[in-house]
């Protein structure tokens, strides 16, 4: 082989090399605070830009869960944190309340609607581009299709709420809603410019035992967020989390569907220290995860 047709190879098998891993280099990755439960909001982009991370999902800051009434978001601190979000070069990616959309009786619905509306409204302040909601329970007095109606009616409402604004209210599979055609058949009809899911395999698969691609088959056109966790599947609905790798989610499958399809969005590790102390720490679990994906 001469010189001109070994080089010729040699950067034909480079090129090729940087194709296959380009998917993997350009995954743009988040984490929930659920897996930091004591950082303060500075310690969140401080760790996030140290680890690897692009993004946050906010689901609450130190004893805060509800950010409406955090000393964090007040609104005088909303100029400083768009500040350290754009010094650390971590955006705030989705706020999670913890507004359902079951409920029917007329307080109680008022109640979870006014709530989800202040969270459209402080996600616009803070450029923040999604709100995550649940659906949640159907009503066990009622019939099913009473249930989806009113999630549906619920969700319309918000959805209708966020015209105007950069905000999308995002469907969070929980509860009852976690069958991929029932939750095609309520968000199919919605306007999709405000409209979208967080595609959570563990959570959807723990019920139904639907496979990566009959999820992604049904869901595709609407997932704006991937969120990614792992761990061990029992009976009854019981589980056992585990560090990324270690337990049973398809998480290669999971990344080959969407990198196949294109996908631009971001893939969320949600670590729920928050609710299981027993997990390890954040300071293992964050960097655990970027060293994973980055070797699959």
């Amino acid at each position: 082989m001469n010189r001109k047709k070994f080089l010729q190879t040699s950067l034909g098998l480079l090129a090729g090399t940087h194709a296959f891993s380009k998917p993997k280099n350009k995954r743009k990755l988040c984490f929930n605070t659920l897996a930091c439960p004591d950082w303060s909001l500075k310690e969140v982009f401080e760790n996030a830009k140290k680890y690897g991370y692009k993004a946050v999902e906010i689901r609450g800051i130190k004893g805060d869960v509800d950010l409406l009434n955090s000393p964090e978001f007040a609104p005088d601190k909303i100029l400083g944190i768009k500040q350290m979000s754009k010094d650390f070069d971590v955006k705030i990616l989705n706020l999670n309340s913890s507004v359902v959309l079951h409920e029917y009786e007329a307080l109680k619905k008022q109640q979870n609607i006014d709530t989800a509306k202040r969270y459209i409204d402080l996600a616009e302040k803070l450029d923040c581009p999604f709100v995550r909601v649940f659906p949640d329970k159907f009503p066990k007095e009622k019939s099913k299709e009473f249930g989806l109606n009113t999630i549906k009616e619920n969700y319309e409402t918000l959805v209708n709420y966020c015209q105007g604004t950069n905000v999308k209210v995002l469907l969070d599979a929980h509860g009852d809603l976690v069958w991929s055609a029932d939750i095609k058949q309520l968000i199919e009809s919605v306007d999709k410019k405000h409209a979208g899911i967080i595609w959570d395999f563990f959570n959807m698969h723990l019920i139904t035992k639907e496979s990566p691609q009959e999820m992604y088959g049904q869901l595709k056109e609407y997932i704006e967020i991937v969120q990614i966790k792992d761990g061990f599947f029992k009976p009854n609905h019981k589980y056992d989390y585990t560090l990324t790798g270690k337990g049973e989610v398809p998480i290669r499958e999971i990344l080959q569907l969407i990198e196949a399809d294109k996908y631009k969005g971001f893939i969320s590790f949600e670590w729920e220290k928050r609710w299981h102390p027993e997990l390890p720490n954040p300071e293992v679990a964050l960097p655990q995860f970027v060293e994973y994906l980055k070797n699959i």
